[in-house]
């Protein structure tokens, strides 16, 4: 991606730590930073966007809330990777927050083989599919809610050796994500974004997005049909003086707005075609075949108990039939949902045994309800961790700053 151009990795440990990273990581690090402090460690993650941070258990002990302080400083920091490395785990105190996703505890006495392993997996060249908004309906800003994250939807697709952004929905987490991009870039910024459906919760971070106030930059934006026409006018329908103080007129950037049809088409570094949802308005499910890797974006359409007149539910099976990972809508439980039939969302255990019946290698269950707590989604994850390794390769609940990889060949 073009704010990311080097795999830069941090060490906050020892000379042995130091010199033990960079034998593991070998020729896919291109620098490899020294630290002794966590006032360093502020500085570097902020100005530098590192790919990986190493540190070392001596040097975590009375900072762990410390490191909150410092990965709430820009949204993007939620994604970065983080490896402890201790002697003895078990008398390591896991006291960090929701705010940091992505931390690995490893065991020193494995002669180094699971530090150089998850090294190489962080830095290996990958597919990455990261969640900046995974809630529905509204954004909630609670403390019961934040360790999910309360922004709707958005996702980013990163495809190595491609610059160009691949956007997907531009709910309020949009506006996390144009604040990453603009911390770190400093050229033209270009994009595709497709948006599913513009309910407000798929469009209303569109006007907060910060690259789409430079000159510079340029981006299509692609929805599909609706009853009151395309996507221009759509979004200047949403975008007028009456609800909002900022008009599509007003963005600087050069923007294209095309309305997406359902045939496959062809872009650089990937295709991309798609299903009509079910849902109350046109809505699209999104496939995109990346490299070898399929990837379906459903967040709102709902999965009936039983196929319909129009033969949807089979449809749709064979649309998903296979695919590498599957973000579907799962706002609900079976007992909600039985409240909430035609409203066009699905209860997370129907969309569960949907993807298993039909061979879905990674399932994230997305779209969640705003008055689902983190306790409630705790729950529900529980239920799903025994399916990891056996039904899929991997089940969960989308979460903010969950960051996926799909590896592909140098």
């Amino acid at each position: 991606m073009t704010y990311k151009i080097e795999n830069i990795v941090l060490v906050l440990g020892e000379k042995s730590t130091v010199n033990s990273v960079r034998k593991s990581g070998g020729n896919l690090i291109n620098n490899l930073v020294e630290l002794h402090h966590e006032d360093q460690l502020a500085s570097h993650v902020l100005s530098d966007n590192p790919s990986l941070i190493v540190i070392e258990e001596s040097f975590i002990n009375g900072i762990a809330d410390k490191l909150d302080t410092i990965f709430s400083k820009a949204p993007g920091l939620r994604f970065m990777p983080i490896a402890i490395i201790s002697d003895d785990l078990k008398n390591l105190t896991n006291s960090f927050s929701s705010i940091i996703c992505n931390v690995k505890f490893i065991e020193t006495d494995n002669g180094g083989k699971d530090l150089e392993s998850y090294i190489r997996q962080s830095l290996q060249k990958s597919v990455r599919v990261k969640f900046w908004g995974v809630r529905g309906s509204t954004p909630c800003a609670n403390s019961e809610n934040i360790g999910y994250g309360g922004n709707t939807s958005c996702v980013e697709i990163e495809i190595p050796g491609k610059e160009e952004l691949l956007i997907l929905d531009s709910g309020t987490g949009i506006r996390n994500l144009g604040n990453h991009i603009t911390q770190y870039q400093n050229k033209k910024i270009t994009g595709q974004i497709f948006i599913t459906h513009p309910h407000w919760d798929h469009i209303q971070g569109f006007p907060f997005f910060k690259p789409f106030y430079d000159r510079e930059n340029e981006f299509s934006v692609r929805m599909p049909m609706q009853f009151r026409g395309g996507t221009e006018e759509i979004l200047s329908g949403h975008l007028t003086k009456t609800f909002f103080p900022v008009t599509l007129d007003m963005l600087d950037a050069k923007i294209n707005y095309i309305t997406q049809e359902e045939t496959a088409e062809e872009f650089s570094g990937y295709s991309v075609d798609y299903m009509v949802a079910n849902h109350p308005t046109k809505t699209a499910i999104y496939r995109f075949k990346i490299d070898d890797y399929t990837i379906v974006y459903a967040p709102d359409n709902e999965l009936p108990l039983s196929s319909s007149p129009l033969r949807f539910l089979d449809k749709f099976k064979e649309f998903i039939r296979d695919c590498d990972i599957l973000i579907h809508d799962g706002q609900f439980d079976m007992n909600k949902y039985q409240e909430r039939i035609g409203w066009g969302h699905t209860a997370w255990e129907r969309a569960v045994e949907v993807a298993k019946e039909c061979g879905v290698k990674r399932l994230y269950i997305t779209h969640h309800d705003p008055d689902s707590k983190d306790r409630d989604l705790d729950e529900i994850s529980k239920d799903l961790e025994r399916l990891n390794g056996n039904s899929f390769t991997e089940v969960m609940l989308a979460k903010e700053g969950v960051d996926i990889k799909l590896p592909v060949s140098a």
